[in-house]
């Protein structure tokens, strides 16, 4: 009897040299009850699908084949954009049949390494050392299990001088209900041995090829199977339906946190804040409650960010402070301070040192260095230089009601409060507008402007 392979850190040489992965994710996931295919639904902001490639190309493996159920699939096409290479499965078969679907896509591969889509808390390390158990033995398959206190919805590993075989749940005897060992659903095999043990495998009742069933088919050869046991159960959670997705959800989320607060991240209440798996944040930032770092943020070091504040697709440098406010797709240079109920839409770019007030909405716009944005304010497709002041309620009116057009203000401006800026319009360096005015032409340097429609009145000092 071989006894279970404790997890290593390491398979030689640090990438998977003649390996290829393939994701197995053609299953219909009915138990889901959704429109979206499972592998696409988001656990911590990323797809099931994603992760799980993630894992394997952090682990060493870089060829990596998506079965996908259509060639031209959603899943398919998500697989495609991670880099992955696809192969349709076409009309259900098991994953046995799946599996089949993928022999062309893996002719180079001397060794196979397989992993259910469904498993989006797998850990890099893991898999390498899968790999590494399955490369430094004899046997024809590795395989991943886990000792579970509730084991229910996993196949069983039926041993008794070695693995006999794994078993089914709904195939359990009141005898073998006892059981705690699962299959998890990841599989390392020789290339050599395994198409031709996948073509021998015997359809179940409903036709079907169950990729299980080669654990059977390699203990009765003297090769046989090993076996690599999960340090962490937590980790081989399969993802069947809404409640286990809120699970892993839960899990990953609680995993990100760890890792941030670990490098030097502080958080007042680590349950209230919520990080995207595809989020980083620089040492000695603190994230108050109900903070949201969602999608492709990137928040540097030394920031303060909420109470309650949004972050989507963000890129944000140092020592930049946010309150309570929405900020998404745009970048915060150095220094920049939001103050709370602001909106920074998509296509932003604040520059360092920028103030903005209380409730100060901007859209596709660039505001340069050291402005200050006063309250109730609207920004929308402009380009703000440096050290202009806006005051209270001022706006640039960008639509027209068919089109939309950009507002330029130069630097050093002076915006008065309630000022409209009726675009296309420019606003030259150091000029200024009167409380109130509307702004529907050009504004020279340095002049001041004031009434409605906005005329000029005069010029500041030196203007």
């Amino acid at each position: 009897m071989r006894p279970p392979v404790e997890a290593v850190d390491h398979i030689p040489g640090g990438r998977f040299a003649g390996w290829t992965a393939v994701v197995l994710a053609a299953g219909r996931g009915s138990r889901m009850r959704s429109a979206t295919p499972k592998p696409l639904h988001a656990v911590a902001g990323r797809s099931m699908l994603a992760l799980v490639v993630d894992a394997v190309r952090a682990a060493g493996c870089g060829d990596v084949v998506v079965v996908a159920a259509q060639p031209d699939d959603a899943v398919a096409a998500a697989a495609r954009a991670l880099g992955a290479r696809v192969v349709p499965q076409g009309d259900p078969g098991g994953t046995g049949h799946a599996m089949v679907a993928a022999r062309d896509a893996c002719a180079a591969a001397r060794h196979v390494l397989i992993v259910n889509a469904d498993l989006p808390l797998l850990r890099p390390e893991t898999l390498r050392a899968l790999a590494a158990a399955h490369a430094e033995g004899d046997v024809s398959v590795t395989f991943l299990t886990a000792h579970l206190d509730d084991p229910a919805g996993y196949g069983r590993v039926l041993r008794e001088e070695g693995v006999l075989r794994i078993v089914e749940e709904r195939e359990l005897g009141e005898w073998r209900a006892g059981l705690r060992e699962v299959n998890v659903g990841v599989y390392a095999a020789d290339a050599s041995w395994l198409w031709p043990a996948l073509d021998a495998l015997a359809p179940a009742a409903g036709g079907e090829r169950y990729l299980t069933d080669i654990v059977a088919a390699a203990a009765a050869e003297r090769a046989g199977t090993r076996t690599v046991s999960a340090r962490d159960s937590s980790e081989v959670r399969q993802v069947n339906t809404r409640v286990e997705l809120a699970h892993a959800e839960a899990l990953l989320r609680a995993r990100v946190r760890e890792r941030l607060m670990l490098d030097g991240v502080t958080m007042l209440d680590p349950p209230s804040t919520f990080v995207d798996a595809t989020v980083t944040v620089g040492a000695d930032t603190t994230l108050l409650p109900g903070v949201h770092l969602l999608g492709e943020t990137h928040v540097g070091g030394g920031c303060r960010i909420g109470p309650g504040a949004v972050l989507r697709d963000m890129t944000v440098g140092e020592r930049c402070e946010i309150s309570g406010s929405t900020l998404e797709g745009s970048t915060l240079a150095d220094g920049v301070t939001v103050g709370p109920y602001c909106h920074v839409r998509p296509g932003s770019v604040i520059e360092a040192g920028v103030h903005l007030g209380n409730y100060a909405e901007v859209k596709a716009s660039r505001i340069g260095a050291r402005t200050q944005v006063g309250h109730f304010s609207y920004i929308g497709d402009a380009e703000l230089g440096p050290d202009v002041n806006i005051g209270a309620g001022a706006v640039t009116c960008n639509f027209d009601g068919v089109a939309k057009h950009r507002t330029i203000i130069g630097a050093g401006a002076f915006i008065g409060s309630d000022s409209m800026l009726v675009a296309p319009v420019r606003v030259g360096a150091g000029a200024r507008t009167a409380a109130g005015a509307v702004v529907t032409a050009d504004v020279p340097d340095g002049a001041l402007v004031m009434g409605v429609p906005a005329r000029i009145r005069g010029e500041r000092e030196g203007g």
